[in-house]
């Protein structure tokens, strides 16, 4: 096991879905710096105190050892709309945003085999494509930088966080779908 990975959307009508790689001690020292320092009473931090979010953005700021991204992806979005459009079933959809999704992963090298990953409740439905385990340490770390890039009081430009705005590739891959059947 090189690398843990953590995914979590702590908020599903937000869309977006946080993503950490590191080492296992890399992981243990970001949850430590985010959790031990600044104490937040949630991963969410749209919800979150302005002085707990202040300690995690400048905790952030100053760097973390690991790699961050945070994905738009909105699949409830994506399901609601596409699903009223066409009469689909919203599992259907979600389904395929998160097949897109994993293999998305997948063929950009942000999850391999080898890797522990740790997914949010929010995301437990991905065990059915990945080996993974829901909760962990990793995953909070996630769930944090799902949410502070949703904030609206920080400065996103200021945070080493890669913001990846997949959703059209999504709704494309899935419009795809539907006009095979």
């Amino acid at each position: 096991m090189s690398r843990v990975v953590g995914l979590a959307m702590p908020r599903w009508d937000l869309g977006t879905v946080g993503y950490v790689a590191g080492s296992p001690g890399e992981i243990d020292k970001a949850y430590s710096e985010l959790f031990l320092r600044c104490y937040p009473t949630t991963v969410d931090m749209t919800r979150e105190m302005d002085s707990k979010v202040s300690c995690i953005v400048n905790t952030v700021r100053r760097g973390l050892p690991i790699g961050s991204v945070v994905f738009l992806l909105d699949p409830y979005g994506i399901a609601n709309d596409i699903g009223t459009k066409y009469g689909i079933r919203r599992e259907l959809i979600l389904n395929s945003v998160y097949s897109w999704f994993i293999n998305y992963l997948r063929n950009n090298g942000l999850i391999t085999d080898s890797d522990a990953v740790e997914l949010d409740q929010e995301l437990s439905m991905l065990i059915r494509s990945i080996k993974a385990r829901v909760g962990g340490s990793a995953s909070m770390v996630a769930g944090v930088m799902a949410t502070i890039v949703m904030n609206r009081r920080v400065k996103v430009n200021e945070l080493p966080i890669r913001i990846m705005d997949v959703r059209n590739d999504v709704i494309n891959h899935v419009r795809g779908m539907i006009s095979i059947h």
